[in-house]
Formats: structure tokens, C-alpha cells, sequence
């Protein structure tokens, strides 16, 4: 059970998000964002620079230089942190007692809550994300003696497959699908152990990866977890609940997300499937919009033991319907990607990251920012880019043992 417990526990490091929208639209709004989470118990911190999903389309500024459309772009050639992070974790071990809290900084940070709504509008911005962005993880609870776990706060999300600590991660990218999930979920949660393989997750929460309420209706969640093996994980998680200001069910949000993990001593290999639909009420005809994506992640170890070396690649591709992850006036926009990436551990400290990525939009008009066609449906937008992408990582996570009496 411990070792289920452990599983559970790190799982929502194998999952983005799409903000509820602000007000009555009259408009349709694509919606994406990234973000993750993270690992080892105790202290760490990290930082590193990379073009990562994070912010959203229209938030980018004009003339600079853009090569993708991903959400959490920052400007290329130049070096800058892309996220600093600073935590303390306690695991249920010698009490019954958890927590995590984690600050953070860097344009990753920026980017997760962009599209947060604001409470109080623009006098109350000082209240909203532009504060509370720099707090990545703020939750605590309790493990009981039969295994059940309550625990209420900002906590990661255990949707698609992927962390916001890129340490966790198999890739210095992070894929269109997990660009469409939330990166965390603001609420309480409850875990249910369902014997020595399995588990459940309820969650009740405030929105698709937002920190203020999107509406006065909670979400839910429902996480299940298996271990039929010991090296092969399944987990299936069911989102429902309202978005916008339509709290009737026909305008509820759903998303569907299946993962299958499989991890060896020197390989392992990830797929993921999701599925998400919603009714855009606010739109004449209130058509529906939906979105699914695919993705398979292979990693392998090349040689080393201290030092190590080893290699990931990994397809995907994204559906879009009527643009409402990522936008542009295509109503049914198809995107595939492929990612080669090359890890250098030195010293479990230092990960250096060579990545090449190519990613290519399906259909006539053009997708990915390139000069100065920088907005949805501008002249010039390009079909396909290729990506070169450098990471630097640098982590220092240490155990504090508890005192003896």
C-alpha cells in the first residue's frame, strides 16, 4: 500500500489548462496554458530557460520574434530563467500530517495564470494573479490509518502526462495536449484506496486551472489510479463542471483523459489520450466545440550511471473544433508534432537538454507566428516550424530527517 500511496502521490506530475472566460463573450476565445509540478520530498530549487507552452496568443506583444504558437513562449536568443521555484514538502511518514508549499518566479510562472480571472476587475488586479502567480503549490492534509487521504489547497493536476517542473520531465517541450489541461486545481481532495493496487481521487475545485473562482459553481474531478503490475500504470480522470457564466449542464465543460505508463529499468513509455467538449452558450446557435489528442513518449537510457545520458522521442497530434484551445478561424484545425531529445545528467544536480521539435498544422491557412504575422488570421502565418531548443536545469533537493526524541 505504501508503494500504491507513493504512485498516487506523484502521479500529477505525469498533465495545462484552459482558463474559464472573463464575462459575457461575444466572441469565440481559444484557451490554453501550462504549467506542472513536482517530485522528491523536501527542499529544492530550479531554474532554466526555454520556449515553453505558457502563454496564451493573444498575449504575446508585436515585432517580437515568435516561432510558436504555444502558450508560454519567450523571446528567442536571449538567456533569461524560465522559472525559479523554491519548496518544502512533508510526507505522511512519521505523522499522519502533509503539506507543500512552493514560491516561484520566471515567465512560466508569468504565463500559467495570464488569463486567471481577476476579482473586483481591474482595481482589484493586486488581489489576482499578477500576486498570487508566484505561489506554485500551497495545500496540506491528513493520512488516516486506513489509507484515505483528505487534503484541500492549490495541488497539482493529475490530467495528461507531464510536469511544471521541467526536471520530471522526459522533454524540454511539453505537448499541444497538455496545453489544453489544467496544470493545478484549487480545492479539496479526497483519496480512497481501493485495495493494494488501485485508488480514487474526488476532487471538488474552483475551475479548469484557475486560481479565482470562474463562476459561483464548483468542478469536479474523478482520478483513478491502477497498478496491475508493478512497472505499468493506469490512470483514467473524468473533469465535468460549469466554466462560464451558463451554469446550466448543457454548458458544462467535460474533458476525458486516459494515461498508460510503463517504465523499465533503462526504458520507459508513456500514452496518452484525451478527449473535451463544451457548448459555447454565449455564441448564436450555441454550437459545440470539442478537441482530443494523442500522444506516445518513449525514453531509454544510453550509458552512464553518475553521469548519465539518455534519449526521449515522441509524435503527437492535437484536433481542435471551432479553435477554442488554440484559436484561429479554421473550424477544424488538425496539429502533429514530433520531439528528439537528449538528456545529460551531471552530478544529480545539473541536466543539460538538446531538443529539436518539428510541428506542423494541417489545411490551407497558416498557423504558427512568423515576421510580422503575429495575430489569428494574419497574412503570412507559417504551416509548419522547427524548433532547436536548449535547456538548463539545475536542482538541489535534499531530505530533512526528523529529529529523534
Amino acid at each position: 500500500m505504501n508503494a500504491l500511496v507513493a504512485t498516487l502521490a506523484s502521479l500529477p506530475t505525469l498533465g495545462p489548462w484552459s482558463p474559464a472566460a472573463e464575462g459575457a463573450r461575444a466572441a469565440l476565445r481559444p484557451e490554453s496554458a501550462r504549467a506542472g509540478e513536482g517530485a522528491a520530498p523536501v527542499v529544492g530549487v530550479g531554474g532554466r530557460r526555454f520556449r515553453r507552452h505558457a502563454v496564451r496568443g493573444e498575449q504575446q506583444l508585436p515585432r517580437q520574434p515568435r516561432l510558436s504558437r504555444h502558450p508560454g513562449d519567450c523571446e528567442d536568443r536571449e538567456f533569461s530563467p524560465n522559472l525559479l521555484v523554491g519548496y518544502v514538502r512533508k510526507d505522511p511518514v512519521a505523522s499522519p500530517w502533509m503539506f507543500e508549499v512552493a514560491l516561484q518566479a520566471g515567465a512560466a510562472a508569468d504565463a500559467v495564470y495570464a488569463a486567471d480571472p481577476v476579482p473586483g476587475g481591474e482595481s482589484g488586479r493586486y488581489s489576482g494573479p499578477e500576486t498570487w502567480k508566484h505561489i506554485g503549490r500551497a495545500w496540506g492534509g491528513v493520512r488516516l490509518r486506513s489509507g484515505v487521504e483528505i487534503a484541500a489547497g492549490l495541488m497539482p493536476a493529475p490530467t495528461h502526462f507531464g510536469s511544471f517542473w521541467t526536471k520530471d520531465n522526459w522533454h524540454a517541450s511539453i505537448t499541444w495536449g497538455y496545453s489544453s489541461v489544467p496544470f493545478v486545481l484549487t480545492g479539496l481532495r479526497a483519496y480512497l484506496p481501493l485495495g493494494a493496487r488501485a485508488g480514487v481521487n474526488l476532487w471538488l475545485v474552483n475551475g479548469y486551472g484557475t486560481l479565482a473562482d470562474a463562476n459561483r459553481a464548483p468542478s469536479g474531478l474523478v482520478n483513478l489510479v491502477v497498478k496491475p503490475a508493478r512497472d505499468l500504470t493506469l490512470v483514467q480522470n473524468v473533469y465535468a463542471g460549469p466554466e462560464d457564466g451558463d451554469l446550466r449542464l448543457s454548458a458544462w465543460r467535460m474533458l476525458i483523459d486516459s494515461q498508460v505508463v510503463f517504465t523499465r529499468e533503462r526504458w520507459a513509455v508513456a500514452v496518452v489520450g484525451d478527449y473535451g467538449r463544451e457548448r459555447l452558450t454565449w455564441l448564436e446557435g450555441q454550437p459545440v466545440a470539442a478537441w482530443a489528442n494523442g500522444m506516445v513518449s518513449l525514453r531509454w537510457h544510453v550509458l552512464g550511471r553518475r553521469a548519465r545520458w539518455g534519449m526521449a522521442a515522441r509524435p503527437e497530434v492535437f484536433w481542435d473544433h471551432r479553435g477554442r484551445m488554440f484559436g484561429g478561424p479554421v473550424l477544424d484545425r488538425w496539429l502533429v508534432a514530433g520531439t528528439y531529445t537528449n538528456d545529460f545528467h551531471l552530478l544529480d544536480a545539473l541536466l543539460l537538454r538538446v531538443e529539436y521539435r518539428y510541428d506542423r498544422a494541417l489545411g490551407d491557412d497558416g498557423f504558427f507566428y512568423r515576421g510580422d504575422a503575429i495575430t489569428d488570421g494574419a497574412k503570412g502565418l507559417a504551416a509548419q516550424q522547427h524548433s532547436l531548443i536548449f535547456g538548463f536545469v539545475a536542482s538541489i533537493e535534499r531530505s530533512l530527517a526528523p529529529s529523534r526524541r
